[in-house]
């Protein structure tokens, strides 16, 4: 099988289209719908999140968020959101470019 342009460039660097977010996000917790349920500290792979003693949920390490939306994603409450942090890391490197 021949590969060409865009397949070739996959093997090389690993995926094609895909920009690895760096920037800093902050993270909205609603508690006023949040039901502590834990499914946004289960499904955090970076352990930005935890849960206090009563089960709910608080941003413990927000310096690891990358961004990635699964604690948004999967909150059956829709108590849980992210922005990007006007002047972080990836606005910096856009104004350097």
């Amino acid at each position: 099988m021949i590969l060409g342009g865009a397949a070739m460039q996959a093997g090389k660097e690993g995926k094609v289209g895909r920009k690895r977010k760096t920037g800093e996000y902050g993270i909205d917790i609603f508690m006023a719908w949040c039901k502590s349920c834990g499914i946004c500290v289960a499904f955090c792979p970076r352990k930005c999140l935890d849960q206090n003693e009563e089960g709910s949920p608080f941003v413990a390490r927000p310096d690891l968020c990358t961004g990635c939306g699964w604690c948004e994603i999967h909150c059956p409450d829709f108590a849980i959101s992210l922005r990007e942090v006007a002047g972080g890391r990836a606005q910096a490197e856009e104004e350097a470019e």
